[in-house]
């Protein structure tokens, strides 16, 4: 992956959800020709985030013994700007799993407002496939590990609320 768009993993429960976050950074890359003066996030890379957190969800809850690729963007929307010094949430939920394929919807939000939302599509590739897949896993499990450090105290802490009265899911 060029760009990691994922700085940590707040919240991750195999086969339902995950909650990540994005710190944007002004020395990020992108922000150098998009826009000058106006510095913002390029769409695209905030559909990106969604999707690695997305993958991350969708291979974990495999037991990282599956690739997900994704192959549709659905109903994509950019709702608001993300800018320098942002800090992106991520809530992506499964909607829709199969053995070869799976369904994903995603929330981007800064401070609770929603940035965009898309429903991701993907295909599940075994590790077993060949060996760039399985290299691919394992490098998304070593991805997972680095992110997931603060996982178990921050749910021990119950600092990362679940949807649920007055909040809106990844669905909504």
């Amino acid at each position: 992956m060029r760009f990691l768009l994922v700085d940590r993993i707040l919240r991750l429960e195999e086969g339902r959800e995950a909650v990540v976050r994005k710190n944007v950074s002004s020395s990020e890359d992108y922000f150098a020709d998009h826009f000058e003066g106006r510095p913002i996030m390029p769409g695209c890379l905030i559909l990106e985030a969604c999707d690695q957190a997305a993958r991350l969800l969708l291979a974990k809850s495999a037991g990282f013994r599956c690739l997900p690729g994704l192959v549709r963007v659905v109903n994509a929307k950019m709702q608001h700007f993300v800018q320098p010094g942002d800090v992106l949430e991520i809530r992506v939920a499964v909607v829709r799993q199969e053995a070869d394929a799976a369904e994903v919807r995603a929330l981007a939000m800064v401070e609770g407002r929603t940035a965009a939302r898309a429903s991701l599509h993907y295909r599940l590739v075994p590790a077993s496939a060949d060996t760039s897949t399985g290299r691919a896993c394992a490098r998304m499990h070593a991805f997972y590990e680095v992110l997931s450090t603060d996982l178990g105290r921050l749910t021990a802490d119950h600092r990362v609320p679940s949807a649920g009265p007055g909040r809106e899911a990844a669905g909504g």
